[in-house]
């Protein structure tokens, strides 16, 4: 099933933790998911990217998230741009991490593991 929202901070995707960014509002993405990293793919501008979504507590807040990284990805996007996206398997629970350098080694793991498996298809 494809999800259509709009970025949470339109603009300039993030790169904080050294990885593209785009960040979504969580709505009620919690009634069908529970919290942790899965695969998905995206489309933006009628390009598909493979990716990773986490859904989850933010590290240093606790406030729950939903974010999806993209390794490929290296435009900005408008404020105005829906972004569709689509949830794969979950990859794993989300995980305790005691610093920003953990959290960055776990997702260039996650990252080469989830994009290698994939193969991205129209909506």
């Amino acid at each position: 099933m494809w999800h259509e929202r709009k970025l949470q901070r339109p603009g300039n995707i993030k790169e904080s933790l050294g990885f593209p960014t785009l960040f979504l509002g969580v709505k009620d993405f919690w009634k069908s998911h529970t919290a942790g990293l899965y695969g998905c793919e995206v489309k933006i501008n009628n390009q598909f990217y493979s990716g990773a979504m986490y859904y989850g507590p933010r590290l240093n807040t606790g406030e729950m998230v939903l974010e999806l990284y993209l390794p490929h990805y290296h435009q900005n996007i408008k404020g105005d741009e829906t972004i569709h996206f689509r949830v794969l398997d979950k990859i794993r629970n989300s995980l305790i991490f005691k610093n920003l350098h953990q959290i960055k080694g776990q997702i260039r793991k996650d990252l080469k593991s989830i994009v290698r498996g994939l193969s991205l298809s129209p909506l």
